[in-house]
């Protein structure tokens, strides 16, 4: 026995299942070095954002060792019943596949295809492994398509604080010193920066939810007050990133009240942005970019390889020296009835993204890109 004929394919469908697979899941997980493919993340977006009988996480093992794991869901959209990558619909966050070497990725993603079912990857590395295998092993079976993904940015970590502050515009500089002085001048500004245990993470999080809605997130449904599936989402994760030491949280105090709030992981050698809020009758002093300073100086003065932005990349990041992250969408359409339906289903939304774009509308967030593809086959 040889190749992908040594690797035994199991379905994952239940959560206790998943949470049964936690130190392995963590273990391969690691190597990636992406918190959204950590069992915690994976776990919390199985408690609180899908349906247990949607979880389809495909996992590869060769003598009963975790060498590969896809954490997939199964989705219906526009009639059409497909794989997709867990979160990524409702968190548009990076994600992707996991696996120890090229031949375990090879038998994994030979058993997703042998499903025959559509499936969408979205905000995958741009360069990963994983797009070249599928087209390696989907040829003939179908069509693969990969298209272009909302990027992102980070921040190297390669010098020291006060270099790295130095390089930046001077009218950066000058914002963030006028921004402090305001503050100051309104009363007694301190940073808190902590890592909490467990039992702190519903008050931190309750005072984070606070500040988020004092902003114009709240006057646009978008804050967590008012998403309450997404709140959820987010406690639970904060509390498990807790549990395994990762969680991070910030605040901007003026007299001992938050203007200024942030949740961050950190995980491999790196600190990730997950939320950053603020109180927006305290916009003329820009708290959320003098908290997003005192947190990126604390990461260089503490030496991680990396300040990630996860999201995507946004115009207001733009004085900060930073590289891009790029990300594709990959959907694999089989030849199927359900590939053809949902290639023309999904051709037809990325007309009307590209329409609504010509008109001057906004696509919504975590839509992939109008691009040009061919049909199956």
């Amino acid at each position: 026995m040889s190749g992908s004929e040594r690797y035994q394919v199991d379905i994952v469908r239940t959560r206790g299942a998943l949470d049964a697979m936690a130190s392995e899941w963590d273990a391969l997980a690691m190597s990636v070095g992406l918190p959204t493919l950590g069992h915690a993340w994976v776990s919390s977006c199985a408690t609180t954002l899908y349906h247990e009988h949607e979880l389809h996480i495909v996992t590869v093992r060769v003598g009963g060792v975790l060498a590969g794991a896809a954490p997939l869901v199964t989705r219906t959209r526009a009639g059409v019943a497909r794989l997709e990558l867990i979160g990524v619909a409702h968190l548009h966050e990076p994600s992707g596949l996991l696996y120890d070497t090229d031949e375990a990725l090879e038998a994994l993603v030979r058993a997703i295809v042998a499903m025959r079912l559509p499936v969408m990857l979205g905000r995958i590395p741009a360069q990963s492994p994983v797009i070249a295998h599928w087209r390696a092993v989907g040829r003939g079976r179908g069509a693969v398509v990969v298209l272009p993904a909302v990027g992102s940015v980070a921040t190297p970590i390669a010098s020291e604080w006060g270099e790295y502050l130095a390089r930046l515009s001077s009218s950066r500089r000058y914002v963030l010193r006028r921004a402090r002085r305001r503050t100051e001048e309104a009363g007694l500004v301190t940073v808190r920066l902590h890592q909490p245990r467990p039992d702190q993470v519903e008050r931190i999080f309750a005072e984070f939810v606070r500040v988020e809605s004092s902003s114009w997130k709240s006057r646009n449904g978008s804050s967590l007050q008012e998403r309450a599936g997404l709140r959820r989402f987010f406690l639970s994760y904060a509390t498990a990133a807790a549990q395994s030491g990762m969680l991070r949280c910030a605040a901007l105090d003026v007299d001992g009240t938050a203007i200024a709030a942030q949740l961050s992981v950190e995980y491999a050698a790196r600190l990730w942005v997950l939320k950053i809020g603020y109180d927006e009758s305290w916009s003329r002093c820009s708290p959320g970019w003098q908290l997003l300073g005192e947190t990126m100086r604390d990461a260089f003065e503490r030496r991680l390889e990396a300040y990630e932005f996860l999201g995507s990349d946004e115009s207001w990041l733009d004085g900060w020296i930073t590289e891009p992250r790029d990300f594709s969408v990959l959907v694999w359409y089989p030849r199927t009835w359900r590939g053809v339906h949902g290639f023309v289903a999904d051709t037809f939304e990325r007309v009307r993204a590209r329409a609504m774009a010509g008109a001057g509308r906004a696509v919504p967030p975590g839509r992939i890109k109008a691009s040009e593809s061919s049909p199956p086959g």
